[in-house]
């Protein structure tokens, strides 16, 4: 089933045409990828299926009822409420039909006869689109959503105004995933998520059933969620079957046959045009014009074959000839705190000349804070640290403001400053960071914050330190700038210390890991994928471990006891009328396990504790995330065993009461 169709669509932006024509139809279930060069128009085609931006030409068409989500990079918020009641907004539909349940409910308290049929009637209908949103697990969803993203509990009562950018976009992130839209547009949804929600975000749409078109530079990412990817390039799409590295595979076949075809269309024009210059005015003349208007024909028509514009060759020298000492940092006994609480605590790290390492840990456990102390920009509660000798030190940091340039320069005079390069080394810099042609005369006061991190980057590579302090680099590049940063970190002969969340980075350039379980610092020999290999084992392990012990204490309990659901925060548990099954406890029969005995009840939440368990357990394999039906059957498997085991402890609550 087709969510939207884009036919034709034509925009000009300026004096560019940013799209010629293009087509796309997406299906129910489809998982999209939209790749591209920055100004492409990736941001500009999500705008024109949300109709925020109009075409020049073309239609747009969703199907009937199609809810569209769209997460966009700078996301709006009535700063005055709270996290939760922010989140909380997402669920209008299904306040609308609780409230009019409960008119309802008042109405048939006193209407008999057909007037109360009737109203009976539109209370099952009501009733019935309220249970298919999922009304009655509304606020299991909200917890479950925000604590996915990373929003953690102290977070919810705040005001939206105190977050920070990230956690705003990790905000937003939760209202969209919450509506369950049929079509979901994602704008680099990772870009403030952690490791752990990105897992989380990956397997939350796996699982989901409608239509995801997703951009983002994040490969991994890509790989693990993407049934095509779509290439925008010269106004146009190109689809391409399966995930990003299968996209590549192809790519680079296309562009093989391509070039092929290109080499022998300029051989043959070459061949015409030297038939037409030795024959013009002789006696084949006749025959060298009719070929010259066959070529001229050619030249202006869109049979002509381009050449293979090849970004892969793009890449920078860093290296310099101020040799570091063997030894660059030392660390000891070295920890920071915030808030009463110890973020992380370094008993003893040494880092040596050429090492390439990763920090990685969840959002809030420090990361940039460590960046800060190694630079002195923080200082530690306590303990020493100590730079080695002979080291030029380069800091990228993320989190550039307008105050750190100057406003009035452009482009090319703000990374140029005192360096000693020729324009075309600086063209190429800035090229791969994707300032191109007129844009290096743009003026920095106009830059948006993504943009002047990119002059900053440029910066630090021209000025060839020999030890780099790296902010989350890859945050505001393409997919070919991440690729370019790569290779030339990669050449680096000299010491890389950086902050990341971008998996395909730490395991292309990163060679060891410093991981932050506060308030512990695990260092860890190896690529990103070796601990992610190790991590996955350990958790298998401890799994099965809680499975057995379960299945033990099951076994030796005469007499489970009912688990009582946890209370909601005030206010909001109560929110919507009871569900069915709560009015009509009394009657037994009416009840999902009510004619059962007391020992068939507990021998029931046993076997569906342990079924439960097992299913859960199935959840560690790595490769059921790679595969989407079997992920989706267990998880229904899971689902209904969990509902199971929810009635029967309710059935056996009130047997007991």
């Amino acid at each position: 089933m087709s969510v939207a169709t884009l036919s034709s669509i034509e925009k000009i932006l300026g004096h560019k045409s940013l799209f010629d024509h293009l087509d796309l139809n997406i299906e129910l279930g489809e998982r999209l990828g939209l790749v591209g060069s920055n100004g492409s128009g990736k941001t500009t085609l999500l705008r024109i299926l949300t109709s925020q931006m109009q075409t020049d030409g073309g239609t747009v068409a969703l199907a009937r009822g199609t809810k569209v989500g769209y997460l966009t990079q700078d996301p709006t918020f009535d700063e005055t409420n709270t996290v939760i009641d922010e989140a909380e907004l997402a669920f209008a539909d299904l306040h609308q039909l609780a409230h009019d349940m409960r008119d309802l409910e008042h109405g048939m308290e006193h209407a008999t006869g057909d007037a109360l049929d009737k109203l009976l009637e539109k209370y099952q209908n009501v009733q019935h689109d309220f249970e298919l949103a999922g009304g009655y697990a509304w606020h299991h969803k909200l917890e479950s959503t925000l604590l996915g993203v990373g929003l953690e509990r102290e977070h919810w009562e705040k005001k939206v105004s105190s977050l920070s950018g990230g956690q705003k976009s990790r905000l937003a992130l939760a209202k969209i995933l919450i509506a369950e839209p049929d079509l979901l547009l994602l704008d680099e949804p990772t870009n403030h998520l952690d490791l752990i929600a990105i897992e989380w975000l990956e397997n939350y749409l796996l699982a989901f059933r409608g239509a995801v078109l997703i951009i983002s530079h994040d490969r991994y990412l890509l790989d693990r969620l993407a049934t095509r990817i779509l290439w925008l390039t010269r106004g146009k799409l190109k689809s391409y079957p399966g995930n990003y590295s299968a996209f590549i595979v192809q790519k680079e076949h296309e562009e093989l046959s391509q070039q092929r075809a290109y080499t022998e269309q300029q051989a043959d024009i070459e061949k015409q045009k030297e038939f037409i210059r030795r024959f013009g005015a002789g006696q084949r003349s006749k025959e060298a014009k009719g070929r010259e208007k066959r070529l001229n024909r050619l030249l202006i028509s869109d049979q002509v074959i381009s050449a293979v514009q090849n970004q892969k060759s793009v890449s920078i020298n860093l290296n310099t000839d101020q040799r570091a000492g063997d030894q660059v940092l030392q660390l000891r006994e070295l920890n920071k705190g915030f808030g009463g609480s110890k973020l992380w605590d370094i008993e003893k790290l040494d880092v040596r000349r050429g090492e390439r390492i990763g920090i990685i840990g969840p959002n809030g456990s420090g990361k940039t804070t460590m960046l800060r102390v190694l630079l002195a920009d923080d200082t530690a509660d306590s303990g020493t640290l100590k730079w080695g000798a002979n080291l030029n030190i380069g800091y990228y940091d993320q989190r550039l403001g307008l105050d750190d340039f100057d406003p009035e320069n452009t482009v090319m005079d703000e990374v140029l400053g005192n360096r000693q390069f020729n324009e075309r080394q600086l063209r190429d810099v800035l090229a791969t960071l994707l300032f191109r042609n007129e844009d290096v005369e743009k003026k920095v006061a106009v830059l948006s914050g993504g943009e002047r991190a990119r002059v900053r980057l440029a910066q630090l590579l021209l000025d060839k330190p020999n030890v780099l302090v790296l902010d989350e680099p890859t945050n505001h590049l393409d997919i070919a700038s991440c690729e370019a940063l790569e290779r030339t970190l990669r050449d680096f002969a000299g010491t890389i210390i950086c902050v990341s969340h971008d998996r395909y980075f730490l395991d292309h350039v990163v060679t060891r890991l410093w991981v932050i379980e506060p308030p512990d610092v695990v260092d860890f020999d190896g690529r990103y994928s070796d601990w992610v290999k190790k991590q996955a084992a350990a958790a298998a392990a401890e799994q099965q471990r809680k499975a057995e012990a379960t299945k033990q204490k099951n076994k030796q309990e005469a007499k489970p006891q009912p688990v009582q659901n946890k209370q909601a925060a005030p206010n909001r548990q109560n929110k919507y009328p009871p569900k069915p099954q709560e009015k009509r406890t009394d009657n037994p029969y009416l009840r999902p396990f009510g004619r059962l005995t007391i020992k068939d009840i507990e021998q029931q939440i046993t076997e569906t504790e342990i079924a439960l368990a097992d299913c859960q357990q199935a959840f560690s394999d790595p490769s059921m995330a790679r595969d989407q039906s079997r992920l989706r059957s267990k998880q229904k498997q899971a689902d209904e065993l969990a509902k199971k085991l929810k009635q029967l402890e309710e059935e056996y609550f009130l047997r007991g009461e």
